[in-house]
């Protein structure tokens, strides 16, 4: 099914908009709503699979196109906002937050009282940990899932001070080359001959290939939107963001061939101090797979497994 798309102003103002998306489920009885939160350099319309999955099951699902990439990219551009940026200033990374609730608000009034959550992959999982981290913005989700999510990162405090030095020399909205390379430059490392700079995302050949054929996937950040990209996994990982955790059920997911996640050493680490504040958390290992598991060969298990996990809700 086409996905309805709306368009909402954008935090950041300066007359942007963000690209929303209502994927409607025709089950006659409403299970609540799933908001999807995509990860860096990549759009919510990859996402197909999984959205029919969860309509299948009964959920709507909504999301949005971050700042700078899909359809809001496209919406932007005329204004001068590059690919892969979010703004011009220290409050970008919360602008992020500030969009995905203005769509969350959006289904709200429109789907009215049912349950509502919140998945995100990768640094979209940033951006759900971060509201989960956010007391006026947790309470409007039932249960979140962060899925092939990053570790303590010490480095984070690094990339924000290089990234704020580069902006300052006027290059703010210039390609982040450098920032990528330290970033990202490691990531295939244990990977054995690999064929292309994104091998690591997925063990299947073929979904890597269809990854580096399209070019509104696998970009390169502006230097501010690193700078974004590192306030957001400062915050994540900060003792302000662990004194404040919602206490709402959440899931982790992850494959322990994913760099992100530390190989899933990270993941796990992340989970055991959230535990360790009380929070319900839970975690799936899902083996020797990468980044992107819902398209390794356990994506069936794996929606099973999501499905289950917000049908949990409704016992």
């Amino acid at each position: 099914m086409d996905p309805e798309m709306i368009y909402l102003d954008a935090a950041c103002g300066n007359n942007c908009r963000v690209a929303g998306y209502y994927f409607l489920t025709d089950r006659p009885e409403l299970k609540g709503v799933i908001q999807i939160c995509h990860g860096m350099s990549e759009y919510i319309g990859r996402y197909g699979e999984m959205i029919a999955r969860f309509n299948e099951a009964g959920y709507h699902v909504v999301g949005i196109d971050m700042m700078g990439h899909g359809r809001s990219y496209e919406a932007n551009k005329d204004l001068g906002m590059p690919r892969g940026h979010f703004g011009d200033t220290a409050a970008s990374a919360k602008q992020i937050l500030a969009d995905v609730m203005s769509m969350h608000q959006a289904a709200k009034e429109r789907f009215g009282d049912t349950k509502y959550f919140l998945y995100g992959h990768s640094m979209g999982s940033f951006v759900a940990r971060a509201i989960y981290s956010t007391p006026e913005y947790s309470g409007e989700f039932d249960r979140f899932v962060f899925s092939s999510t990053m570790g303590r990162n010490g480095a984070a405090k690094v990339g924000i001070g290089l990234s704020s030095f580069i902006s300052k020399l006027g290059r703010g909205r210039k390609p982040g080359n450098l920032l990528n390379a330290i970033a990202f430059g490691s990531y295939n490392k244990r990977i054995k001959n690999p064929k292309t700079l994104f091998d690591w995302i997925s063990t299947d050949d073929k979904e890597v290939a269809t990854y580096v054929a399209d070019p509104d996937l696998g970009f390169t950040f502006t230097n501010r939107g690193f700078n974004t990209l590192f306030r957001l996994v400062s915050f994540i990982q900060s003792d302000e963001a662990y004194a404040i955790l919602a206490k709402k059920p959440c899931l982790f997911t992850y494959g322990t061939e994913d760099p992100v996640g530390s190989y899933g050493k990270g993941v796990e680490q992340v989970a055991a101090i959230m535990k360790s504040k009380n929070a319900d958390v839970r975690t799936i290992n899902y083996g020797p797979y990468r980044h992107e598991i819902q398209r390794e060969p356990v994506r069936d298990k794996y929606f099973e497994d999501l499905i289950s996990f917000f049908d949990g809700t409704l016992a």
